[in-house]
């Protein structure tokens, strides 16, 4: 699909608006960066509705004033002011006002947007609150899109800073069981814990526990208890003269060959060659 076929249609119900603004995003930027294809600002009243199949962009809202309805896998939500609305347009998607609201928009595509999506739906669905520092790039994305000509790097830096603020989550607004969960694999990772006993110690089923962890941090319990590991043995590596055998009982490995499959699993080298990168002699030899 190319760009032109991504020019929208006028629609009903919007009162006041800021744009469309348009982009014509360079093949380095479709090939390397996040681009946009168009952008605004709208004011609507309850005549203003979109239902649409298809669309081969993502799409996100900002809502300023007063709230937009939605419906989207098969499910129906309100974003109100302040909310962010992340949607991947190539499925069918149903939005509409009953009441004046007014809403910052854009759409987009490029890098790594369909693997940004997949997991922020996953882990957090399509709408998000409190995100108040968004207030900035948003602005400032349609502040570049109204110049002559946008400058497609800052845009992509603007993007990729919302969806991975998007992603962030303070681990201090968790829920309390997976933060006592953490906690309990930062203190006992040198032990031979499992995913069970984790579980146990948070006082939840094992099944139920792995699904919630990994829908809180988006990371399963047993990946999140190995990364725990192997950073620490990274840091005896790089700092100490320790065997490996050590280092392996000292980050909860019940042997050298186990310890070295986690550790190439994870980096892609190693352990001794790991260490070679903080040898004064580096590969000289």
């Amino acid at each position: 699909m190319n760009y032109q076929e991504l020019t929208p249609q006028p629609h009903s119900g919007v009162t006041y608006k800021e744009g469309i603004y348009f982009c014509s995003p360079s093949d380095f930027a479709k090939e390397h960066l996040y681009y946009i294809h168009f952008g605004g600002m709208y004011t609507c009243n309850s005549a203003y509705e979109i239902d649409r199949n298809y669309y081969h962009a993502f799409l996100l809202f900002r809502i300023l004033k007063g709230h937009l309805n939605f419906k989207y896998r098969g499910r129906s939500f309100t974003a109100k002011d302040g909310d962010i609305v992340f949607l991947d347009c190539k499925e069918y998607h149903h939005y509409w006002a009953d009441d004046f609201v007014t809403f910052q928009w854009f759409h987009f595509d490029g890098s790594s947007s369909q693997a940004y999506f997949d997991m922020l739906y996953e882990t957090q669905g399509p709408c998000f609150s409190e995100k108040t520092e968004l207030y900035f790039p948003f602005n400032y994305i349609l502040d570049e899109l109204k110049s002559p000509a946008p400058e497609e790097h800052k845009l992509s830096f603007l993007i990729h800073n919302i969806i991975g603020l998007l992603a962030y989550r303070d681990k201090r607004q968790e829920p309390t069981v997976i933060q006592k969960a953490r906690q309990f694999i930062q203190d006992h990772y040198h032990e031979d814990i499992t995913v069970p006993d984790i579980a146990k110690h948070v006082a939840l089923n094992p099944f139920y526990f792995s699904k919630l962890f990994k829908k809180i941090t988006g990371v399963a319990p047993h990946q999140y208890l190995s990364y725990i590991r192997i950073k620490y043995a990274k840091t005896l590596l790089a700092e100490t003269t320790h065997s490996l055998t050590y280092v392996a009982e000292k980050c909860g490995y019940s042997s050298d060959s186990h310890f070295i499959r986690a550790f190439k699993k994870e980096t892609s080298v190693t352990p001794t060659y790991f260490r070679r990168y903080f040898d004064a002699s580096g590969f000289r030899d």
